[in-house]
């Protein structure tokens, strides 16, 4: 019984199955007996066919020379399908003719994958809005019958709006990807205030990046406390007071940003200054205070200029601690101690 009902199931669905295919067949033939030579249909089997062809080939510059068929009549086809095809924006109640916007970006797409003009997705879309003012303008330099005509005063005005608003919208992506080019190398720019500005919004206004002095000041520390390891007091004093100096101070900076950075410096970098002062502590005359400094340079909100400061003290301490009484007599050896406050940003 099982058998009998599986192969009456098995014939009526394989029956059922080819009357489908040839419907479908048949469909498929009256579409296209009925197509005209001259339309987007075509344009777009004919794109169709080419995509296939540059599946099938193997040598990488056919592939790429029909390529540029089949994004050809890929962009013809699109563009003459959705052509006067408008969307109502709501609110405004703006009809939108968005054809030359979707033949554009298909433009765009092409002429980047084909690496010509366009190199990558940062030009695509900063010319995007050139090449769809130019979609949306071609039109009117073709009259019925495909013929050239130039475009009376009304249309050479429509024009001129429209690639004005067409560059604006590229000066505007272009601007973003500037911002985002000098925030990349410059990060410091981050912990800024926004609210003044016209143009740069702060999407995020509770997450602030960390301004690059802090690390910077604490390797100050590690390379001054490396420095003063093993010296005597009197050698650490020397070396302290030779810090106001600004050759040391070079060297000191120069010491901060290899052990921070290694071989690669950012650009930022650049822009950022340390500089030491010292001077002999008012309360105890067997130490000295010291204040390392980290001043920015560039372009800032702050008109008084920014700075993050980390006060330190070097103290008089014995360099070893006697273990037994003839240690204790014999004539101790004192060196430096460093201590450091947390750092923090300097008010003017």
């Amino acid at each position: 019984m099982d058998t009998i009902t599986r192969f009456l199931l098995d014939f009526f669905l394989v029956r059922n199955f080819s009357k489908f295919v040839r419907n479908r067949a048949q469909q498929l033939q009256t579409w296209l007996s009925n197509l005209k030579p001259f339309s987007w249909e075509v344009s777009l089997m004919l794109s169709l066919l080419s995509w296939f062809v540059v599946l099938i080939l193997q040598e990488i510059y056919l592939k790429k020379f029909v390529s540029i068929f089949a994004w050809g009549f890929l962009i013809i086809g699109v563009d003459w399908a959705l052509f006067g095809r408008t969307i109502t924006i709501p609110l405004v109640g703006f009809r939108l003719r968005y054809a030359p916007w979707i033949a554009g970006a298909i433009a765009c797409i092409a002429l980047l994958t084909n690496d010509f003009i366009i190199t990558d997705w940062r030009g695509a879309l900063v010319s995007w809005p050139i090449v769809s003012a130019a979609f949306a303008g071609y039109s009117r330099f073709i009259a019925s019958g495909f013929k050239w005509r130039l475009p009376d005063s009304t249309g050479r005005q429509d024009l001129v709006l429209l690639f004005l608003f067409a560059g604006l919208l590229s000066c505007w992506f272009q601007f973003h990807f500037m911002i985002q080019d000098i925030l990349r190398l410059y990060p410091y720019l981050l912990t800024n205030d926004f609210d003044r500005s016209l143009f740069v919004v702060r999407l995020n206004p509770d997450r602030k990046p960390t301004s690059p002095a802090y690390p910077l000041l604490e390797v100050a520390e590690q390379v001054v406390r490396e420095e003063l390891a093993g010296k005597t007091w009197e050698e650490a004093s020397t070396w302290l007071n030779s810090l106001n100096q600004p050759d040391t101070q070079a060297e000191l900076s120069r010491q901060i940003v290899t052990q921070l950075y290694g071989d690669r410096l950012p650009r930022e970098q650049q822009l950022w200054q340390i500089t030491t002062e010292t001077s002999q502590a008012a309360t105890n005359s067997s130490s000295i205070d010291l204040t390392l400094r980290a001043l920015w340079q560039g372009a800032s909100s702050r008109p008084d200029g920014y700075a993050v400061k980390r006060s330190c003290t070097v103290q008089r301490s014995a360099l070893s601690t006697p273990q037994t009484f003839a240690d204790l007599q014999a004539q101790t050896q004192f060196g430096a101690q460093l201590t450091c406050q947390p750092a923090q940003e300097e008010q003017a």
